[in-house]
């Protein structure tokens, strides 16, 4: 075993035997890589996909990307967008579907959140340079906050693997974050800000790397100036938390749907079939 890896076991108390889950397996990080990842909210994995692993994913977003262009830059914005937004990426291509237990991610997320869980989905964000300018303001991807908090508040949890298919640079645009802002239930990020704020980190990875966090780290994307940049956003959240309403229904006919006609019970759970008490 690898010295930057451990076993963590699980056992859920709970009279029924629907649930099905790992009751032991290898985490992909150190107890103290965890400890950081609950104290600051985010976990970088450089290179996590090299050579070959990496070009599939990258050829699979452009074959994509040239198939809903037309669909999603019809009228491009005059000033600033976010670029282009693809969802439901393990519905439309084989290559995406190899990463629903993809074990550097789902291990660290299980690690974290407890071993039942679900995708909340795999979408891309795609930005170029070009007349408008392509950047995101300061927000989170999970806000469910009651101000004041009730007695028995439940915190939503829910892990984004940031996986970037291009050098995150100056010239695609590095992502901001601010360290711990996850743990901030008494405020929200202003999202008319697009500018540094205090306590901000910038984050400037090679094609590959893979940057984990939590789903209410305070965080933006600076604009993309000279290259293009790609990017995949792997979510997962607990069983029990609706799956994300974003991007509407998925196809029809996906492939997460020809999966589930013969699957395992633990790619159910995944795919948001069981893992409920």
């Amino acid at each position: 075993m690898s010295a930057s890896r451990h076993t963590v076991s699980y056992t859920v108390l709970n009279r029924h035997e629907a649930l099905h889950y790992p009751p032991e397996f290898e985490v992909h990080a150190t107890p103290e890589e965890l400890e950081a990842f609950a104290a600051t909210g985010y976990l970088i994995r450089e290179r996590l996909f090299q050579g070959e692993a990496l070009t599939r994913l990258q050829d699979a977003l452009d074959r994509l990307e040239a198939a809903e262009w037309d669909r999603h830059r019809r009228n491009p914005p005059k000033d600033r967008s976010w670029g282009i937004i693809l969802r439901h990426l393990m519905d439309k291509d084989p290559v995406f579907l190899e990463l629903l237990k993809f074990p550097p991610v789902l291990s660290v997320c299980r690690a974290m959140m407890g071993p039942l869980l679900r995708l909340r989905g795999l979408s891309a964000r795609i930005s170029f340079p070009g007349a408008e300018r392509q950047e995101t303001n300061w927000h989170q991807h999970m806000r469910v906050i009651s101000n004041p908090l009730p007695p028995w508040f439940s915190q939503p949890h829910c892990i984004d693997a940031l996986i970037y298919l291009d050098d995150l640079d100056d010239d695609t645009g590095p992502i901001g974050i601010v360290p711990g802002s996850h743990a901030w239930l008494d405020r929200h990020p202003d999202h008319q800000v697009f500018a540094s704020i205090e306590g901000e980190q910038v984050i400037r990875v090679p094609a590959g790397s893979t940057v984990m966090v939590h789903g209410n780290l305070w965080h933006r994307g600076m604009p993309t100036l000279g290259k293009k940049r790609r990017m995949l956003i792997l979510s997962y959240t607990p069983t029990w938390l609706r799956k994300s309403p974003h991007g509407g229904s998925p196809p029809p006919d996906g492939l997460t749907q020809q999966v589930l006609e013969d699957c395992d019970e633990e790619t159910k759970e995944l795919l948001g079939i069981g893992g409920y008490s």
